[in-house]
């Protein structure tokens, strides 16, 4: 009875035992699996959004924003799908695609590298709530699986910013759910398994479950190690030796899924260091290691912030260019271009010490000045001009660089001062090349072509040609002939021709132009390049089969002709290289002679002329007269530099037309002094009273500016020639003060 009873109270004890261990058995397996899961969604999610934001800040929203298929082969097309094809081709994911928000709730698939089966651009997407969320600026990953004709997945989506910081579209990553429900079913399957041998074997039941699940824990710890360690290779970070690999753990240690939790809060650390070093590199350039152009966006959004809060503070910017890059990189290769690059940068780095510099392009460069950097800007501009000056004649980096300053009265934002300053910046480079900075850029042109003496150019260093004529036949048939040796532009009237002059007016090297057109001939084309300073320098062949009209277009600034029906074609391409060849020399000669800003001669050649003068009027009587523009700097500062060379060229041109007028001739001397040396004139009151009319019929000049002139009379008896143009200096300095004289004498005692 009593073993009965025993019995029976060890059956009630085996059975709440056994009940007992299969309730936590059972707990034990729903926590387990439901920790995992957690932990798996959570890593899973972190590891796709650390991709997503890695790659969406690597691409460029200005160019995502308006990029399409139709645009393959362009530097902004191709810059996007290498950034998605290293992703898609070194990380662990299934795919990476652009996506586009197409404003009423639904989206299309964008740019896809997928190579198999791509998403068409244009196609609707599966929506999900993280992809809207995205699209309002937020990146997000899916907590539920969706399933779409690639298959089922989990997906992170992260939204990329243009210049303003609006969304311009979304990156979107792919991942398999296969992995995370076979985790799944495994750890449910095994659960069950456990549950009922428990209930077979008794208590032996819970070292087997402890031991089972202590394997699973640290297979996961494998597999997680394992997707850490694939990634920070894939980043470039490989972990030291012994790093990465899972930590075994202890069999019955009660921590085991605190030590799990651990090692994937490690992980999470981890990854996140590696996903900062590549935010890093996205935000400093490779080539020269300043700050890239996303970090100039993102410095950019930030200044514009501080304006809208009204908090900006005194800055300025920098905008400068290497000159001559393009030549370097078609005559000695991409290599020399990137060492040429850098050189530029360290010169750049080495002016502006206290400030940061962006490379915002190839060869363009940014630099935000504030405090010291700001107070001295000035000097350092001067700094850089010099160094460029020096660097001319010694094939060193030549950079055009351009000062603007931010104006709380006028700027509304940083872009404002950054147009600015690249205005500044493009007058800079015309000014260095008319100094110079063309000639090792025109003697590595030189050195390229070919050694037959026909002066056509090698292939590496490509002359742009203009054919502008109104049967399509003709300019085909010019162009196939022409374009194995040169680019060719077409137009098909004077008008385009026009369009196409003023747009690629740097660029056109020579124009063939058709006589006999509609909308505009070619006598019309001719005279309007004759008026336009831009447009007069760039050679014309006329194409005509009127001989008679080639005096008449000589007249208007034609260089050449060639008949109709055609010659030979090496007769037609040796007087187009001749034509070119004429036109740059003649180009050089006139830098090295003419004053840039006003076209009248600089001053070394002007007094070589002046002795010229001397000897041709050996028995006439010869006058030095100087003119100054009162309050040039003011003015600069008031109205702006542009508005100051206004004054100085209108001045130039009118001093052009008076010497042509007496029979003399005149130079820019300094900024705001100018010479004139003429034969005798009775009334130079009344000359001036004309050229200051002249003058003023600008009406944005008028009331604006004053002159005053100096005239030494018979300036032959100083023997000196510089001394003659001091003397009618000190002249016009006499009547600064007199507001109602416009010339003084200078009297020699």
């Amino acid at each position: 009875m009593l073993e009965r009873l025993k019995s029976r109270h060890t059956s009630r004890y085996l059975v709440i035992t056994v009940v007992f261990l299969l309730v936590v058995t059972i707990s034990l397996g729903y926590l387990l699996v439901s920790q995992t899961k957690r932990s798996i969604v959570a890593l899973m999610q972190t590891r796709m959004l650390d991709i997503s934001n890695t790659a969406a800040a690597m691409i460029d929203g200005d160019a995502l924003k308006s990029v399409t298929p139709a645009d393959e082969g362009t530097e902004k097309y191709e810059s996007i799908m290498r950034t998605l094809r290293y992703f898609q081709d070194n990380i662990d994911l299934k795919y990476i695609y652009c996506v586009r928000d197409m404003g009423d709730g639904t989206f299309t698939f964008g740019l896809d590298p997928t190579v198999e089966d791509p998403g068409e651009f244009g196609s609707p997407i599966v929506y999900t709530d993280a992809l809207r969320e995205a699209s309002k600026g937020h990146a997000a990953a899916d907590s539920v699986q969706y399933e779409d004709a690639w298959g089922t997945f989990y997906s992170a989506y992260s939204p990329v910013f243009d210049s303003e910081g609006k969304v311009a579209g979304i990156i979107a990553v792919d991942f398999s759910a296969e992995w995370y429900n076979q985790q799944l079913a495994g750890l449910t399957g095994t659960t069950i398994i456990v549950a009922v041998l428990s209930l077979l074997i008794g208590g032996g039941i819970v070292t087997a479950i402890a031991t089972k699940r202590q394997k699973q824990i640290g297979s996961i710890q494998g597999q997680l190690n394992n997707m850490a360690t694939t990634l920070m290779h894939e980043m470039g970070n490989d972990p030291a030796e012994g790093e990465g690999s899972p930590t075994p753990l202890s069999a019955g240690s009660a921590d085991s899924m605190d030590s799990l939790e651990e090692q994937i809060q490690s992980m999470q650390t981890e990854l996140q260091t590696q996903i900062a070093q590549v935010h890093g590199q996205a935000y400093q350039d490779g080539l020269t290691g300043v700050k890239s152009k996303q970090a100039f966006i993102n410095a950019e959004a930030a200044l514009d912030q501080k304006l809208a809060e009204g908090t900006l503070s005194e800055i300025a910017l920098v905008v400068c260019d290497v000159n001559g890059l393009k030549v370097i990189n078609d005559t000695k290769g991409h290599k020399a271009g990137d060492e040429y690059i850098r050189q530029a940068c360290i010169m750049i780095c080495d002016i502006f010490t206290h400030s940061p510099v962006y490379r915002v392009g190839g060869d363009e460069f940014t630099v935000i000045l504030t405090d010291r950097d700001y107070a001295n800007r000035e000097v350092l501009m001067y700094r850089l001009h010099n160094r460029s000056m020096a660097h001319i004649a010694t094939e060193g980096a030549v950079v055009s660089g351009g000062l603007a300053e931010y104006d709380p009265n006028s700027d509304q934002s940083i872009r404002e001062v950054f147009e600015r300053a690249d205005a500044t910046m493009y007058k800079e480079k015309m000014l260095l090349k008319s100094l110079g900075a063309t000639t090792r850029e025109g003697a590595l042109e030189q050195a390229t072509w070919n050694s037959y003496g026909d002066g056509m150019p090698a292939n590496n260093v490509r002359r742009q040609i203009l054919i502008v004529d109104d049967i399509e036949s003709n300019r085909e048939i010019l162009g196939d002939l022409l374009m194995d040796d040169y680019d060719v532009l077409y137009a098909a009237d004077g008008v385009e021709a026009m369009g196409v002059l003023q747009g690629h007016k740097d660029e056109v090297d020579l124009v063939l132009l058709d006589l006999f057109m509609p909308n505009m001939n070619g006598r019309e084309v001719l005279m309007q390049m004759q008026v336009n300073e831009d447009l007069a320098s760039i050679p014309v062949i006329v194409l005509t089969v009127d001989e008679d009209a080639q005096i008449d277009c000589l007249k208007y600034g034609a260089m050449d002709f060639i008949s109709k029906p055609y010659p030979d074609i090496e007769i037609v391409k040796a007087r187009i290289a001749k034509c070119i060849e004429l036109s740059e020399n003649r180009d050089l000669i006139r830098q090295t002679q003419r004053d840039k800003l006003t076209g009248l001669f600089n001053v070394d050649y002007f007094m070589r002329y002046v002795d010229r003068f001397d000897h041709l009027y050996k028995n006439a009587t010869l006058d030095a007269i100087a003119c100054n523009v009162n309050g040039l700097h003011s003015i600069n500062r008031r109205y702006g530099r542009q508005f100051g060379d206004l004054v100085l060229r209108t001045l130039g041109m009118s001093i052009r037309k008076l010497a042509r007028k007496i029979g003399g001739m005149g130079c820019r001397q300094t900024g705001d002094a100018f010479l004139l040396y003429c034969p005798h004139q009775e009334d130079y009151e009344r000359l001036v009273q004309d050229l200051l009319l002249d003058v003023f019929a600008n009406e944005e000049i008028a009331g604006e500016a004053s002159m005053r002139f100096g005239v030494f009379v018979n300036a032959q008896q100083e023997p000196n020639i510089e001394e003659r143009f001091v003397c009618a200096k000190i002249a016009a300095d006499k009547v600064r003060e007199d507001a109602t004289a416009m010339c003084g004498f200078y009297e020699l005692d």
